[in-house]
């Protein structure tokens, strides 16, 4: 049986298709995997941060992936996947139950919230923005609005270039950001959408 591990040390010996790596390397210290098998007396551990296999040397040790979180003393990001003390997550609202921390750790945030500098385009597609009483329809979801009033109305970015692409509803924003910006995300949901359909009319 698999077993979710810590791996304290983020050194050990990569595992490639048909080999493994002679030298000692390096992984994020306290990245968390499933323990496959041993080999030579090592650990043999699947990253999911990585999705790499590795031989891992230092201390590995079974941890309780139902027992992390919020309302635990620890948490897993989920972008590294490291276990790291819930402080390395930033607070980002309260409810009833207590504080609810952000799902990626402060290293991580720091890498999603970077953003390239204002372009030429960006400063001249500024002067486009809707004005607050305009009419506004979502170039996305066609949703009409009045903008800043039934609709809050933000500027779309492209992530490598700094560049607005045009401007969006913040639902539609919201919605490209949980996609990662990504055409390969989108192309894909639509796949499985597509998938899903075809395989109700077998």
């Amino acid at each position: 049986m698999n077993n979710w591990v810590c791996c304290t040390s983020g050194q050990g010996y990569r595992h490639d298709e048909n080999s493994i790596s002679e030298r000692l390397r390096s992984f994020k210290k306290n990245s968390v995997g499933l323990r496959e098998r041993y080999f030579d007396n090592l650990p043999v551990v699947w990253l999911i941060g990585s999705d790499e296999t590795w031989s891992v040397t230092g201390y590995v040790y079974e941890i309780e992936v139902k027992e992390t979180g919020d309302k635990f003393e620890e948490k897993i990001c989920n972008i590294c996947h490291c276990l790291l003390p819930v402080e390395e997550f930033s607070l980002n609202q309260t409810n009833k139950h207590g504080p609810i921390r952000r799902p990626s750790c402060k290293r991580c945030r720091t890498d999603i919230d970077k953003r390239p500098p204002k372009t030429q385009q960006s400063k001249a597609m500024e002067k486009r923005r809707p004005k607050v009483g305009d009419k506004f329809r979502c170039p996305i979801c066609e949703k009409r609005s009045i903008a800043g009033i039934t609709a809050k109305v933000v500027a779309d970015h492209d992530h490598h270039t700094g560049d607005i692409r045009d401007f969006i509803c913040d639902s539609c924003n919201t919605g490209l950001g949980r996609f990662k910006n990504g055409k390969d995300y989108l192309q894909n949901a639509i796949n499985y959408i597509q998938e899903r359909e075809m395989n109700k009319l077998l």
